[in-house]
Formats: structure tokens, sequence, C-alpha cells
């Protein structure tokens, strides 16, 4: 986290107050690697939304600065334009950010203000809808389908503008089980194809088993940041910050099994080796 080169986010002293004089973020100082998947955890209140908002150029710092790709974030409407089509933004809520009438005009809508062609833009668009399996439902109003469905729309469109970070406010939230881990199916496979996933979750177990990299945040301020598995195995830590630990951590725990500091568990089956080769 310490190589700038390998860095697409880097904040400095960033602070941001609300028209209501309350401080939701106080100097946040963080490097996020490019390439990485990151847990942004925290209590309710504690800026996370806050801190998305930032990077994403909805919300502008009261105070100091956030680069992307070694570039000053600008607020005029060109820049945040092209800052919109590489950053895209998830909503916890599908219907806050569901538009367009039908599931093909919403995927093709970012589309037509990029692209002129409108060839271009139908190709592109069919492809999306291929990928994600949508084909069925192309025509349909967005407000028509479930929750997994309208998550997967939104995916889809935001996928369409070929962005190189996605940030995704509580992902699994209004998601039954299946819906939930087809989502992080294609976030995992975005991943691999180089793409940085942001995401804020409460979900402990998830976000200590799925993520590289973990930004926690309390009372507004940078707790701790850095490998996954070295914050969320701190249970010291995290008892300071009113967040459980993750079950594998508290089972080695309960089991007076030492974590490894070189190379934690992260899954049931490194759990399950580790508490194998303890016996």
């Amino acid at each position: 986290m310490a190589d700038r080169a390998n860095n697409i986010f880097e904040l400095r002293e960033v602070s941001y107050c609300y028209p209501n004089d309350e401080w939701a973020l106080k100097n946040i100082n963080i490097s996020i690697t490019r390439g990485a998947k990151v847990a942004l955890l925290g209590e309710n209140g504690a800026g996370k939304s806050t801190l998305m908002l930032l990077l994403n150029g909805i919300l502008k710092p009261t105070n100091g600065s956030i680069q992307f790709e070694n570039e000053l974030i600008c607020h005029r409407r060109k820049a945040l334009r092209k800052l919109h089509q590489k950053v895209g933004f998830l909503f916890p809520n599908s219907d806050d950010q569901l538009i367009a009438p039908t599931v093909y005009e919403e995927i093709s809508f970012g589309l037509m203000n990029l692209y002129k062609d409108e060839n271009l833009t139908r190709k592109k668009t069919e492809e999306i809808i291929s990928h994600f399996d949508l084909k069925q439902i192309q025509h349909k109003s967005p407000h028509q389908l479930s929750s997994g469905q309208k998550k997967m729309v939104c995916l889809a469109a935001i996928l369409a503008m070929e962005p190189e970070v996605i940030i995704c406010d509580e992902p699994a939230s209004h998601l039954d089980y299946k819906s939930e881990q087809l989502l992080f199916v294609h976030l995992d496979r975005l991943n691999k194809m180089g793409k940085t996933i942001i995401i804020s979750t409460h979900n402990i177990d998830q976000a200590y088993e799925w993520t590289d990299e973990t930004i926690l945040l309390h009372q507004s301020q940078l707790k701790a940041h850095g490998k996954t598995t070295e914050v969320l195995s701190n249970s010291k830590l995290l008892k300071e910050v009113n967040i459980p630990s993750p079950t594998i951590i508290s089972l080695l725990n309960e089991l007076n099994i030492d974590i490894p500091t070189n190379n934690p568990p992260k899954t049931k089956k490194d759990l399950a080796q580790l508490i194998y080769l303890n016996r």
C-alpha cells in the first residue's frame, strides 16, 4: 500500500462536514491498491457511505485532497462525467439507481451518452445483456423485477461503462442467498480482470474471507488500514470499535489455537486444516 505507482486512490487529510456542521470524516489518510478487493467496515455512522461518495466524486471533501490514478479529482462537470465512467457505484437499494423504463434502456443509457455511434451502443448493450443472462427480461420494467434481478441490472449497467473501480455500498442488501452468491461470482470475475472492488458491509465473515484489504472506520476517523487477515484477526482492535471477530478467528480463540501471523486461515477449509494440525 506504500507503492504510489500501484495505488488507484490516494487520500490525504480528507475531512467532510455536512451542512448541519456534523463531521462525517476527519483527517483520513489512505492509499487503495489497484486491483484489490477492499472491505470498508465500521458501525453505522462511522463514515463509510460518505467515504464511498467522496471516492466517486458525488461529494467534495471539505478539507484535504483525493487523487484517482495520480490525478487530483476535479469537481467540474466534464471531469466528473469522466470519473463516473471509471468509478462505478452500486447503491444498496437498486430502486434508487434504476431510472429507465426497460432493462435494455437502463443498460444502454450510459452508453448512449458515451458513444455517438448507435451501432456500437447497440452492440455493447447486447453483449452486456448476454453476459449477465438478462435477455429474457430485457424488455421488462426494472421495477417489476426481483431484488436479485434489479441488482444484476444495476451491475450490468455499471459494467457497460467499463469502469476501473466498482464501489458497492452493502452489495448483499435485499438479496437472498442464491442472488448474493451470484453477485459475488460476478464481482470475483471482474476483480480477476483487474478491476478494483470496494465493498461496504456489516458481514464480517464475508469481508474476512473475500477481501484483500480492510479499511476500518470508527467515529468518523480511520482506525486501521491493512491486509484483511491482519486487521480482522486483531480481536482487541475489533472490540474497541464494537465489531465482532470473524467466525474463523473466534473459533481459533475458543480452541486456544495460535493464529499463524504469516498465513492465517481465510476459509473454512483453511480452518479445518489448521485444527487438524493442532489435534
